[in-house]
């Protein structure tokens, strides 16, 4: 009676210990239900119009916008200024005063100069725009290319580090 005793214990106590591996919620699915849970809005076609006294300041288009708390996350987000044509990319994330831009950034500006990075950071207040990585600037045949960028749109002034550019100069 007391071998089996044993047993039964050993056999309880090993399932007991096998038992969480079976209802164990892996890390990717509770970050996914944390998100899930805290999204408070969903919009499909969404626009957004910032507005001075006077003016639009800016447009941003997105086909799918989702609100998590304080952070808008925008699919094929579009922005649209009086110093840009267009800043476009994969998605983005949108916090207080600043839009990041994430993956397959494009920025056009009506001058025609395109500028292409994977990371572009939008600030809406000072209309600053940094690409913290590479990036490449391209307008008919000049092309250039650094790290590290910020476009003052105001000022229509451009800073970078590590520039290496190619021109064609014409005769007029």
């Amino acid at each position: 009676m007391g071998r089996r005793l044993e047993i039964i214990l050993i056999v309880f106590v090993i399932i007991l210990a096998l038992l969480p591996q079976f209802f164990k919620i892996s890390d990717f699915e509770k970050s996914d239900r944390v998100i899930s849970s805290q999204k408070s809005r969903e919009i499909k076609d969404f626009t957004e119009y910032d507005i001075n006294a006077t003016d639009v300041e800016f447009v941003l288009n997105s086909p799918h916008a989702e609100e998590f708390g304080e952070i808008w996350y925008l699919k094929k987000p579009k922005i649209v200024t009086n110093e840009i044509k267009s800043l476009t990319s994969k998605y983005s994330i949108a916090k207080d005063n600043n839009i990041e831009f994430i993956e397959n950034v494009k920025m056009v500006k009506p001058d025609g100069k395109k500028y292409f990075s994977q990371r572009a950071i939008y600030n809406t207040i000072t209309k600053v725009i940094k690409t913290p990585e590479r990036f490449k600037i391209s307008k008919e045949y000049d092309m250039v290319n650094g790290v590290n960028m910020e476009y003052f749109s105001t000022k229509k002034e451009t800073k970078a580090k590590d520039v290496k550019a190619v021109f064609i100069l014409k005769n007029r």
